[in-house]
């Protein structure tokens, strides 16, 4: 399998149930797919079945996917897989008795899944908020971030295409992620401003 085949031509080769296409997607995909994951459920092994089951689905649905952007695509199927897995999570700590934050998760998840109202006016103020506070970040650290936590980046890659180093990825990243907390405090998790700023770019 030509390993210079353009994602298109992967995905016209599943559409005509070619398993080798599929594998060479997968391999293309699975690390940085994996790493995505990682900034949601912090788990390795839980990541790692997420990013398959996606692929499952892939592979199962192949037959009705429509000429997209491959890469766009996996990387919302792994966010709404995360999104659904937090949301499981939440459920089972709700009834098992614990209450913190459950109120502010449970609306973000109807904002993402539901849409009803009122919550689509609690998600654009949110949204702006946190928009707003990504946008008081220094210029180069808020592309880094973008590069990561958007487009789903790997931190070499991210130092390829700015010409950095990774140590400087790295040091960009720590200061976006203390800035997002310190603003939000123990209001809104990361792993949820991630997701908002995801449909925020969906959007656009």
């Amino acid at each position: 399998m030509n390993n210079q085949l353009t994602d298109g031509q992967l995905l016209e080769g599943i559409k005509r149930d070619d398993s080798e296409s599929f594998e060479l997607l997968f391999r293309r995909y699975f690390n940085r797919l994996k790493a995505f994951t990682l900034s949601f459920v912090k788990d390795d092994m839980l990541a790692k079945d997420i990013v398959q089951e996606v692929f499952i689905k892939i592979w199962e649905k192949r037959a009705t996917i429509k000429d997209i952007s491959l890469e766009v695509f996996l990387f919302k199927m792994v966010r709404n897989q995360c999104l659904n897995y937090l949301r499981h999570v939440k459920v089972v700590e709700n009834r098992a008795g614990n209450l913190k934050d459950a109120t502010q998760m449970e609306e973000l998840y109807r904002i993402d899944i539901i849409r009803d109202e009122p919550y689509l006016l609690i998600e654009k103020e949110l949204e702006q908020e946190i928009v707003d506070v990504m946008n008081e970040l220094p210029e180069k650290c808020k592309e880094v971030f973008q590069l990561s936590r958007i487009d789903g980046l790997m931190n070499a890659e991210i130092a390829e295409k700015l010409d950095v180093s990774v140590k400087n990825v790295e040091k960009h990243m720590t200061k976006a992620l203390k800035h997002f907390r310190e603003h939000f405090n123990d209001r809104l998790p990361v792993q949820v401003i991630i997701l908002v700023l995801l449909n925020y770019y969906d959007k656009l």
